[in-house]
């Protein structure tokens, strides 16, 4: 009796899982939709953001219908395990870039010149900073953004990961999908390729070449945010990672570099970056570094 009331729950969770996953992927569908042919029309950055809240609004519209509840998007901040995984997603997304950066700009592909005229240039001549020698100015202007970022750009991150990876994800792998983490990473990569079509997000000299470049960032970094998110059994690294990222990468890093077509190289969909990121990805899931 034990066993089949065992047996009977899995199949249960299994089936609430993969009709949650359906409905969610419906809804999403629709929303993006909607949205995409509102940018492309009207070429709004400002409806990028707005677009950034689709994920979100169509898990809290599956959870609602299907009364699931979000206790299991897990906002908790109530544990070691958890805040390591806080300053792991803090320094992963600056390694990456520095280390991305760095072979662009040693090997001639990319020339780095130290940003100017940033958000933090004020903060920084008010504490005289702005005399430190080039490299330890500009990590420390990498090493604010990369924790101002994280909080800055929460509001409009967390509009994609409470859908990413605070239901999608665990739904994925609750309904025995196989390889959760690469359908994962496929579909968030897939989302972004409308707007990329459209010349509002990564662009490149070769839309084909911009794409491809996107999927092999995209994915395995997806691979990162999942296994942030699992090991810590909270939502908030997988956020966390997200808005450093963006505010590293598109921010002192995109500003310090110029050069031809090196959107080829580094960026968001640049091949240097693709590699470490595989790299990275790689070594994350392998060391097992949340214990």
């Amino acid at each position: 009796m034990i066993s089949n009331a065992a047996t009977l729950s899995t199949e249960e969770q299994v089936h609430r899982a993969r009709k949650g996953l359906r409905l969610f992927l419906s809804i999403l569908l629709v929303f993006s939709i909607i949205m995409n042919t509102a940018v492309i029309l009207t070429k709004s950055i400002p409806l990028i953001v707005v677009y950034m809240f689709t994920p979100a609004l169509s898990s809290i519209l599956a959870r609602l219908l299907l009364r699931e509840g979000f206790k299991d998007v897990s906002f908790n901040l109530g544990s070691a395990k958890i805040w390591k995984g806080i300053g792991l997603a803090v320094l992963i997304p600056i390694i990456i870039c520095f280390i991305t950066y760095s072979i662009a700009w040693f090997s001639g592909l990319a020339i780095f010149q130290l940003p100017v005229g940033g958000s933090l240039e004020p903060i920084f001549h008010m504490l005289g900073l702005q005399h430190l020698p080039t490299p330890l100015n500009f990590i420390l202007i990498v090493v604010v953004t990369g924790i101002l970022g994280s909080l800055i750009n929460l509001i409009p991150v967390m509009g994609e990961e409470v859908g990413w990876r605070g239901y999608m994800l665990t739904r994925l792998v609750n309904a025995k999908v196989p390889r959760p983490v690469l359908v994962s990473g496929l579909i968030w990569a897939t989302w972004h390729v409308p707007i990329v079509i459209a010349g509002l997000y990564v662009e490149g000299p070769s839309m084909i070449l911009t794409v491809a470049g996107l999927y092999l960032c995209i994915v395995p970094f997806g691979y990162i945010i999942a296994y942030l998110r699992l090991a810590t059994g909270s939502v908030w690294p997988a956020v966390i990672i997200h808005s450093a990222w963006n505010a590293v990468v598109q921010g002192p890093f995109a500003r310090a570099t110029t050069g031809n077509h090196t959107e080829i190289w580094v960026g968001e969909s640049g091949m240097i970056t693709a590699l470490i990121i595989l790299i990275a990805a790689i070594l994350v899931s392998r060391r097992k570094l949340i214990k």
